[in-house]
Protein backbone atom coordinates (compact mmCIF):
# COMPACT_ATOMS: atom_id res chain seq x y z
CA UNK A 1 0.00 0.00 0.00
CA UNK A 2 1.67 3.28 -0.96
CA UNK A 3 2.28 6.30 1.45
CA UNK A 4 -0.74 8.38 0.73
CA UNK A 5 -3.52 5.62 0.45
CA UNK A 6 -2.13 4.38 3.83
CA UNK A 7 -2.32 7.87 5.50
CA UNK A 8 -5.79 8.35 4.07
CA UNK A 9 -6.96 4.64 5.69
CA UNK A 10 -5.68 5.52 8.87
CA UNK A 11 -7.22 8.65 8.75
CA UNK A 12 -10.62 7.46 7.56
CA UNK A 13 -10.34 4.89 10.54
CA UNK A 14 -9.60 7.57 13.13
CA UNK A 15 -12.44 9.28 12.20
CA UNK A 16 -14.40 6.05 12.96
CA UNK A 17 -13.09 6.21 16.29
CA UNK A 18 -11.32 2.54 16.19
CA UNK A 19 -7.88 3.80 16.80
CA UNK A 20 -7.05 5.68 20.02
CA UNK A 21 -10.03 5.95 21.58
CA UNK A 22 -8.68 6.06 24.61
CA UNK A 23 -5.38 6.95 26.01
CA UNK A 24 -5.46 3.39 28.17
CA UNK A 25 -6.75 1.35 25.24
CA UNK A 26 -4.97 1.71 21.85
CA UNK A 27 -2.49 5.03 22.16
CA UNK A 28 -3.00 8.35 21.63
CA UNK A 29 -2.72 10.31 17.96
CA UNK A 30 0.10 12.34 18.61
CA UNK A 31 0.13 12.01 21.90
CA UNK A 32 -3.32 13.48 22.92
CA UNK A 33 -3.14 16.32 20.11
CA UNK A 34 0.21 17.96 21.00
CA UNK A 35 2.89 15.22 21.71
CA UNK A 36 3.67 11.62 21.24
CA UNK A 37 3.64 9.56 24.15
CA UNK A 38 5.98 6.72 23.61
CA UNK A 39 7.93 4.53 27.00
CA UNK A 40 10.57 2.85 27.96
CA UNK A 41 10.62 -0.09 30.42
CA UNK A 42 14.32 -0.88 31.92
CA UNK A 43 15.72 -3.04 34.95
CA UNK A 44 17.22 1.14 36.80
CA UNK A 45 18.13 -0.81 39.46
CA UNK A 46 19.52 -4.50 40.44
CA UNK A 47 21.74 -6.56 38.91
CA UNK A 48 21.27 -5.18 35.54
CA UNK A 49 21.29 -1.76 36.20
CA UNK A 50 24.22 -0.67 34.24
CA UNK A 51 22.71 -2.02 31.19
CA UNK A 52 19.10 -0.40 32.15
CA UNK A 53 20.67 2.70 32.54
CA UNK A 54 22.58 2.70 30.04
CA UNK A 55 19.39 1.73 27.52
CA UNK A 56 17.50 4.58 29.33
CA UNK A 57 20.22 7.17 28.50
CA UNK A 58 20.42 6.42 24.66
CA UNK A 59 16.37 6.10 24.67
CA UNK A 60 16.58 9.27 25.90
CA UNK A 61 19.38 10.27 23.70
CA UNK A 62 17.17 9.00 20.54
CA UNK A 63 14.37 11.38 21.28
CA UNK A 64 16.04 13.93 21.86
CA UNK A 65 17.49 13.78 18.35
CA UNK A 66 13.87 13.38 17.15
CA UNK A 67 12.74 16.51 18.74
CA UNK A 68 15.86 19.05 17.45
CA UNK A 69 14.49 17.57 13.61
CA UNK A 70 10.88 18.57 14.93
CA UNK A 71 8.98 15.68 16.29
CA UNK A 72 6.83 13.04 14.72
CA UNK A 73 4.76 14.94 11.79
CA UNK A 74 5.46 18.16 13.85
CA UNK A 75 4.39 16.84 17.39
CA UNK A 76 7.00 16.63 20.11
CA UNK A 77 7.87 13.11 21.71
CA UNK A 78 7.67 12.71 25.25
CA UNK A 79 9.33 9.61 27.13
CA UNK A 80 8.50 8.15 30.39
CA UNK A 81 11.09 5.37 31.42
CA UNK A 82 10.28 3.33 34.22
CA UNK A 83 12.13 0.63 36.59
CA UNK A 84 11.43 -2.94 36.11
CA UNK A 85 13.61 -4.35 38.78
CA UNK A 86 14.61 -6.97 36.55
CA UNK A 87 11.19 -8.15 37.54
CA UNK A 88 8.59 -9.57 35.44
CA UNK A 89 5.64 -8.54 38.37
CA UNK A 90 7.17 -5.14 38.19
CA UNK A 91 7.14 -4.80 35.14
CA UNK A 92 3.75 -5.54 34.33
CA UNK A 93 2.56 -2.99 36.70
CA UNK A 94 5.15 -0.28 35.31
CA UNK A 95 3.79 -1.10 31.79
CA UNK A 96 0.16 -0.84 32.83
CA UNK A 97 0.83 2.59 33.97
CA UNK A 98 2.19 3.65 30.84
CA UNK A 99 -0.66 2.78 29.50
CA UNK A 100 -2.83 4.62 31.13
CA UNK A 101 -0.53 7.34 29.91
CA UNK A 102 -1.01 7.04 26.73
CA UNK A 103 1.75 5.96 25.29
CA UNK A 104 1.56 4.37 21.60
CA UNK A 105 4.85 2.53 22.20
CA UNK A 106 7.60 1.41 24.37
CA UNK A 107 11.34 0.27 24.74
CA UNK A 108 11.60 -2.81 26.32
CA UNK A 109 11.61 -5.53 27.93
CA UNK A 110 15.10 -5.81 28.45
CA UNK A 111 14.89 -9.73 29.46
CA UNK A 112 12.98 -12.17 27.61
CA UNK A 113 10.64 -13.53 30.61
CA UNK A 114 9.85 -9.50 30.91
CA UNK A 115 9.22 -9.41 26.78
CA UNK A 116 7.30 -12.48 26.99
CA UNK A 117 4.76 -11.36 29.33
CA UNK A 118 4.31 -8.16 28.07
CA UNK A 119 3.84 -8.82 24.22
CA UNK A 120 0.06 -10.41 24.43
CA UNK A 121 -0.55 -7.48 26.83
CA UNK A 122 0.72 -4.78 24.68
CA UNK A 123 -0.60 -6.49 21.08
CA UNK A 124 -4.28 -6.69 23.12
CA UNK A 125 -4.08 -2.92 23.99
CA UNK A 126 -2.48 -2.61 20.24
CA UNK A 127 0.43 -0.98 21.58
CA UNK A 128 3.89 -0.99 19.74
CA UNK A 129 6.47 -2.97 21.90
CA UNK A 130 10.19 -3.11 20.41
CA UNK A 131 12.81 -4.95 22.83
CA UNK A 132 16.53 -4.35 22.20
CA UNK A 133 17.57 -7.33 24.17
CA UNK A 134 15.72 -9.90 24.44
CA UNK A 135 16.43 -13.03 22.36
CA UNK A 136 14.22 -15.67 23.45
CA UNK A 137 13.38 -17.53 20.24
CA UNK A 138 9.70 -17.84 21.06
CA UNK A 139 9.06 -14.45 20.70
CA UNK A 140 9.23 -14.62 17.12
CA UNK A 141 5.68 -15.38 17.27
CA UNK A 142 4.75 -13.18 20.15
CA UNK A 143 2.31 -10.51 20.30
CA UNK A 144 0.33 -10.79 17.16
CA UNK A 145 -3.73 -9.62 17.30
CA UNK A 146 -6.09 -8.85 14.47
CA UNK A 147 -3.34 -9.37 11.78
CA UNK A 148 -0.30 -7.15 12.98
CA UNK A 149 2.32 -8.00 15.39
CA UNK A 150 2.75 -5.60 17.54
CA UNK A 151 6.23 -6.93 19.55
CA UNK A 152 9.28 -6.64 17.51
CA UNK A 153 13.09 -6.36 18.52
CA UNK A 154 16.57 -5.10 16.82
CA UNK A 155 18.43 -8.46 18.31
CA UNK A 156 18.14 -11.39 16.30
CA UNK A 157 16.74 -14.71 17.91
CA UNK A 158 18.83 -17.27 20.54
CA UNK A 159 18.30 -19.74 17.60
CA UNK A 160 21.15 -18.13 15.50
CA UNK A 161 23.38 -16.84 18.55
CA UNK A 162 23.05 -21.22 19.58
CA UNK A 163 24.39 -22.31 16.21
CA UNK A 164 27.37 -19.96 16.48
CA UNK A 165 28.17 -20.94 20.02
CA UNK A 166 27.72 -24.40 19.23
CA UNK A 167 30.70 -23.51 16.45
CA UNK A 168 32.88 -21.98 18.71
CA UNK A 169 32.65 -25.22 20.92
CA UNK A 170 32.64 -28.18 18.24
CA UNK A 171 35.02 -26.20 15.77
CA UNK A 172 38.58 -27.65 15.64
CA UNK A 173 39.73 -24.47 14.70
CA UNK A 174 38.22 -23.24 18.13
CA UNK A 175 37.86 -24.89 21.77
CA UNK A 176 37.12 -28.48 19.35
CA UNK A 177 35.65 -30.22 22.40
CA UNK A 178 34.29 -33.76 22.29
CA UNK A 179 31.91 -33.54 25.35
CA UNK A 180 30.17 -30.10 26.87
CA UNK A 181 28.58 -28.69 29.98
CA UNK A 182 25.86 -26.14 29.49
CA UNK A 183 25.21 -23.71 32.35
CA UNK A 184 22.77 -21.21 32.24
CA UNK A 185 21.01 -18.64 34.08
CA UNK A 186 17.11 -19.88 35.43
CA UNK A 187 15.32 -18.27 33.10
CA UNK A 188 13.37 -18.27 30.05
CA UNK A 189 16.58 -16.71 28.35
CA UNK A 190 18.49 -19.34 29.96
CA UNK A 191 16.19 -22.29 29.17
CA UNK A 192 15.62 -21.16 25.71
CA UNK A 193 19.24 -21.08 24.65
CA UNK A 194 20.28 -23.93 26.15
CA UNK A 195 17.41 -25.92 24.75
CA UNK A 196 18.71 -24.41 21.28
CA UNK A 197 22.20 -25.22 22.01
CA UNK A 198 21.40 -28.83 23.01
CA UNK A 199 20.29 -29.51 19.01
CA UNK A 200 22.55 -27.52 17.18
CA UNK A 201 25.90 -29.41 18.72
CA UNK A 202 28.12 -31.83 17.73
CA UNK A 203 29.48 -32.35 20.98
CA UNK A 204 28.26 -34.67 23.73
CA UNK A 205 26.35 -32.31 26.30
CA UNK A 206 27.17 -34.12 29.37
CA UNK A 207 25.63 -31.91 31.97
CA UNK A 208 22.51 -28.98 31.73
CA UNK A 209 22.92 -27.20 34.53
CA UNK A 210 20.57 -24.03 35.88
CA UNK A 211 21.78 -21.34 38.48
CA UNK A 212 20.27 -18.74 40.25
CA UNK A 213 22.49 -15.68 40.45
CA UNK A 214 21.31 -14.51 43.57
CA UNK A 215 22.00 -17.96 45.55
CA UNK A 216 24.54 -17.22 48.26
CA UNK A 217 27.10 -20.07 47.13
CA UNK A 218 27.53 -21.31 44.21
CA UNK A 219 30.01 -24.74 44.95
CA UNK A 220 26.72 -27.00 43.99
CA UNK A 221 26.61 -24.85 40.91
CA UNK A 222 30.16 -25.84 39.38
CA UNK A 223 30.72 -29.25 41.58
CA UNK A 224 27.30 -30.41 38.63
CA UNK A 225 29.13 -28.18 35.82
CA UNK A 226 32.06 -30.79 36.19
CA UNK A 227 30.79 -33.62 37.48
CA UNK A 228 31.45 -35.73 34.22
CA UNK A 229 34.77 -33.71 33.24
CA UNK A 230 33.29 -32.01 30.20
CA UNK A 231 35.92 -30.29 28.03
CA UNK A 232 34.56 -27.10 27.77
CA UNK A 233 31.41 -24.72 28.96
CA UNK A 234 29.08 -23.18 26.56
CA UNK A 235 27.40 -20.27 29.61
CA UNK A 236 24.30 -18.48 28.77
CA UNK A 237 23.98 -15.23 30.69
CA UNK A 238 23.08 -11.82 30.89
CA UNK A 239 26.36 -9.12 32.05
CA UNK A 240 25.98 -8.12 35.27
CA UNK A 241 24.51 -11.94 36.90
CA UNK A 242 27.07 -13.59 36.05
CA UNK A 243 29.65 -12.41 38.79
CA UNK A 244 29.20 -14.59 41.53
CA UNK A 245 28.93 -18.11 39.65
CA UNK A 246 32.47 -17.57 37.62
CA UNK A 247 33.90 -16.45 40.46
CA UNK A 248 33.29 -19.48 42.21
CA UNK A 249 34.61 -21.46 39.33
CA UNK A 250 37.77 -18.98 39.23
CA UNK A 251 38.58 -20.27 42.55
CA UNK A 252 38.25 -23.45 42.30
CA UNK A 253 40.85 -25.95 40.37
CA UNK A 254 38.78 -26.58 36.85
CA UNK A 255 40.76 -25.05 33.88
CA UNK A 256 38.54 -25.56 30.65
CA UNK A 257 37.52 -23.33 28.00
CA UNK A 258 33.95 -21.21 28.51
CA UNK A 259 32.08 -19.89 26.10
CA UNK A 260 30.01 -17.12 26.47
CA UNK A 261 26.47 -15.78 25.33
CA UNK A 262 26.93 -12.40 23.29
CA UNK A 263 27.25 -9.51 25.73
CA UNK A 264 29.64 -10.84 28.51
CA UNK A 265 32.92 -9.38 27.38
CA UNK A 266 33.71 -5.75 28.73
CA UNK A 267 34.92 -3.50 31.16
CA UNK A 268 37.77 -6.10 32.98
CA UNK A 269 38.73 -9.37 32.51
CA UNK A 270 39.36 -11.48 35.02
CA UNK A 271 42.42 -13.35 34.54
CA UNK A 272 40.69 -16.85 34.46
CA UNK A 273 39.07 -15.70 31.19
CA UNK A 274 42.32 -16.13 29.61
CA UNK A 275 41.32 -18.88 26.55
CA UNK A 276 37.43 -18.10 27.11
CA UNK A 277 35.33 -17.33 23.83
CA UNK A 278 31.98 -15.30 23.09
CA UNK A 279 29.72 -15.58 20.57
CA UNK A 280 28.50 -11.96 20.00
CA UNK A 281 26.67 -9.72 17.94
CA UNK A 282 29.20 -8.35 15.51
CA UNK A 283 28.09 -4.52 14.81
CA UNK A 284 30.75 -3.86 13.09
CA UNK A 285 31.38 -0.40 14.52
CA UNK A 286 29.51 1.25 12.15
CA UNK A 287 29.68 5.47 11.42
CA UNK A 288 25.86 5.26 13.26
CA UNK A 289 27.71 3.75 16.29
CA UNK A 290 30.18 5.88 16.66
CA UNK A 291 28.04 9.23 15.62
CA UNK A 292 26.21 7.85 18.64
CA UNK A 293 28.57 7.16 21.15
CA UNK A 294 30.09 11.07 20.28
CA UNK A 295 26.48 12.26 21.36
CA UNK A 296 27.22 11.02 24.88
CA UNK A 297 28.35 13.19 27.60
CA UNK A 298 28.01 10.99 30.02
CA UNK A 299 28.73 7.91 29.35
CA UNK A 300 32.27 6.54 27.75
CA UNK A 301 31.52 3.35 26.54
CA UNK A 302 28.12 2.29 25.79
CA UNK A 303 26.52 -1.20 27.73
CA UNK A 304 25.67 -3.94 25.83
CA UNK A 305 22.44 -3.14 24.25
CA UNK A 306 22.32 0.52 24.82
CA UNK A 307 22.85 1.45 21.36
CA UNK A 308 19.88 -0.79 20.27
CA UNK A 309 17.29 1.03 22.76
CA UNK A 310 18.34 4.06 20.50
CA UNK A 311 17.28 2.06 17.29
CA UNK A 312 14.41 0.66 18.79
CA UNK A 313 12.83 3.88 19.40
CA UNK A 314 14.07 5.54 16.07
CA UNK A 315 12.41 2.89 14.07
CA UNK A 316 8.98 3.28 15.91
CA UNK A 317 9.37 7.14 15.35
CA UNK A 318 9.97 6.76 11.55
CA UNK A 319 7.31 4.26 11.06
CA UNK A 320 4.81 6.48 12.86
CA UNK A 321 6.07 9.40 10.73
CA UNK A 322 5.57 7.69 7.68
CA UNK A 323 2.31 6.16 8.57
CA UNK A 324 1.13 10.03 9.14
CA UNK A 325 -0.18 8.79 12.61
CA UNK A 326 0.97 8.30 15.72
CA UNK A 327 -0.60 5.21 17.08
CA UNK A 328 0.19 1.81 17.66
CA UNK A 329 -1.47 0.18 14.73
CA UNK A 330 0.08 2.29 12.70
CA UNK A 331 3.66 1.59 13.77
CA UNK A 332 3.43 -2.13 14.13
CA UNK A 333 2.04 -2.34 10.19
CA UNK A 334 5.02 0.10 9.13
CA UNK A 335 8.08 -0.57 10.93
CA UNK A 336 9.12 -3.55 8.74
CA UNK A 337 9.07 -1.20 5.65
CA UNK A 338 11.16 2.00 7.35
CA UNK A 339 13.86 -0.67 8.80
CA UNK A 340 15.31 -2.22 5.42
CA UNK A 341 14.78 -2.94 1.62
CA UNK A 342 16.39 -0.71 -1.08
CA UNK A 343 15.02 2.74 0.31
CA UNK A 344 18.02 5.71 0.87
CA UNK A 345 20.05 5.26 3.74
CA UNK A 346 19.45 6.84 6.83
CA UNK A 347 20.66 6.60 10.34
CA UNK A 348 21.46 7.96 13.44
CA UNK A 349 20.29 11.69 14.27
CA UNK A 350 18.94 11.65 10.55
CA UNK A 351 15.11 12.84 11.58
CA UNK A 352 15.02 15.59 9.38
CA UNK A 353 15.92 13.52 6.29
CA UNK A 354 13.57 10.58 7.90
CA UNK A 355 11.04 13.29 6.95
CA UNK A 356 12.14 14.98 4.02
CA UNK A 357 12.51 11.65 1.72
CA UNK A 358 8.68 10.81 3.71
CA UNK A 359 7.42 13.75 2.48
CA UNK A 360 8.95 13.49 -1.04
CA UNK A 361 7.61 9.89 -1.50
CA UNK A 362 10.75 8.29 -0.77
CA UNK A 363 11.33 4.68 0.66
CA UNK A 364 13.23 4.69 4.03
CA UNK A 365 16.36 1.94 5.16
CA UNK A 366 17.32 2.84 8.51
CA UNK A 367 20.95 1.62 9.14
CA UNK A 368 21.57 1.91 13.03
CA UNK A 369 23.86 2.32 15.25
CA UNK A 370 23.67 -1.47 16.18
CA UNK A 371 24.32 -2.44 12.63
CA UNK A 372 22.12 -3.44 9.84
CA UNK A 373 18.56 -3.51 11.37
CA UNK A 374 16.52 -5.33 8.25
CA UNK A 375 13.18 -6.70 10.30
CA UNK A 376 11.68 -10.63 8.66
CA UNK A 377 7.72 -10.59 8.73
CA UNK A 378 9.04 -11.88 12.18
CA UNK A 379 10.11 -8.22 12.99
CA UNK A 380 13.31 -9.13 13.75
CA UNK A 381 16.77 -8.73 12.33
CA UNK A 382 19.07 -11.61 10.94
CA UNK A 383 22.43 -10.08 12.31
CA UNK A 384 26.25 -11.08 11.75
CA UNK A 385 28.29 -12.50 14.87
CA UNK A 386 31.46 -12.81 15.86
CA UNK A 387 33.35 -15.44 17.45
CA UNK A 388 35.70 -13.84 20.26
CA UNK A 389 38.66 -14.83 22.29
CA UNK A 390 40.23 -13.97 24.97
CA UNK A 391 44.18 -13.27 24.39
CA UNK A 392 46.68 -11.92 26.37
CA UNK A 393 44.38 -10.32 28.51
CA UNK A 394 42.30 -8.68 25.40
CA UNK A 395 39.64 -9.15 23.16
CA UNK A 396 40.48 -11.22 19.65
CA UNK A 397 38.48 -11.35 16.98
CA UNK A 398 38.77 -14.81 15.54
CA UNK A 399 35.69 -15.61 12.73
CA UNK A 400 33.01 -13.31 11.40
CA UNK A 401 29.34 -14.98 10.12
CA UNK A 402 27.01 -13.05 8.72
CA UNK A 403 23.68 -13.47 7.92
CA UNK A 404 23.66 -15.92 5.18
CA UNK A 405 25.70 -18.26 7.27
CA UNK A 406 21.81 -18.58 9.15
CA UNK A 407 19.69 -18.41 5.90
CA UNK A 408 21.93 -21.81 4.80
CA UNK A 409 21.88 -23.52 7.99
CA UNK A 410 25.57 -23.55 8.55
CA UNK A 411 27.02 -22.74 4.53
CA UNK A 412 29.01 -19.60 3.81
Amino acid sequence: MGMDSRRSVLKKIAGTGVLGVSSGCLGSFSGRGETVQFGALFPLSGSLERLGTHGKYATEQAVADINDAGGINGAEVELTALDTEGSVETATEQYQSLVDQGIVGFVGGLISDVSIALAPEAASDGVMEVSPASTAPQLSTAGRADGAKYFGRVVPSDGAQAEVMAKALDDPMHVGANSVALLSIDNSFGAGLAEAQKQALDSEVVADVRFDPTAESFDDVIGAVFENDPDAVGFTCAAGQEGGVLDAYGQSEHDVPWVFSSGMFGGDLPSYYEGFYSASFSSGRTDGYFDLVRRFTDIDEPAAYAVNAYDALFLMASAAEKAGESSGPAIAETIQSVSGGSGHTVSVGDFDRVRSLIEAGRDVNYQGASGSVDLTDDLEPLSSYVIERVTGGTIESLELLQPQYFQSEGGQ
